[in-house]
């Protein structure tokens, strides 16, 4: 499962002196460095806008957000089929209003003073994490984390700082996430989408 997908919806978004044009098309097919879309029956209007080597913007929308990049026209729908530059360094994540939540166990490395030990996420978000811990927290204590994902995606390393301390069920504690940079963000982000869409199907 990738982040772009065949039959997902792509917007073109392509702007030439004054005008600023949108089409909506298809994903047919996704290839390791392009996708192959399918145009809809009024794009001939904007045919002067769709030139081979043309920099176009291009938004994928997905549960999550939107996946926005910049492509380049590698053909242009006058030739056999219409085929964008997929640049996947390139992509950026435009969420919802809400962040998206997912419940997962997954490894969570906490250091506390100077203590360091493996707990186990049960809710992630890029905003807040909810996890299970033999230790004992409380509210306001400040912890620096590392999320283990699997091996593809690599460790989010972060600080946390505890919101809550569940009442009902002993050491289970929320707290807030900050000092996430940009790159693990949209890996954890990333890895959402796929963890999601992989649930979605079973």
């Amino acid at each position: 499962m990738d982040l772009i997908q065949e039959n997902q919806k792509l917007s073109i978004n392509i702007q030439k002196d004054d005008k600023l044009v949108e089409i909506v098309c298809t994903i047919n097919k996704v290839l390791d460095d392009r996708l192959i879309l399918e145009l809809p029956p009024y794009f001939m209007r904007y045919i002067e806008f769709l030139d081979s080597g043309e920099t176009v913007m291009a938004k994928v929308f997905s549960k999550m957000g939107t996946i926005d990049f910049n492509a380049v026209i590698i053909k242009s729908p006058l030739e056999d089929e219409f085929e964008i530059e997929l640049d996947y360094n390139a992509l950026k994540f435009n969420l919802d209003e809400e962040f998206p939540v997912i419940k997962v166990l997954r490894n969570l490395k906490i250091t506390y003073n100077e203590e360091s030990f493996i707990a186990k996420t049960l809710e992630i978000s890029p905003s807040n994490i909810k996890f299970y811990s033999d230790k004992i927290f409380n509210v306001d204590d400040n912890l620096k984390c590392e999320l283990i994902l699997p091996e593809d995606y690599g460790t989010i390393s972060f600080k946390g700082t505890v919101t809550e301390v569940d009442t009902e069920y002993n050491n289970e504690y929320t707290m807030s996430v900050y000092n996430l940079n940009e790159q693990d963000r949209e890996t954890l982000l990333y890895y959402m989408y796929v963890y999601t869409n992989n649930s979605d199907q079973e």
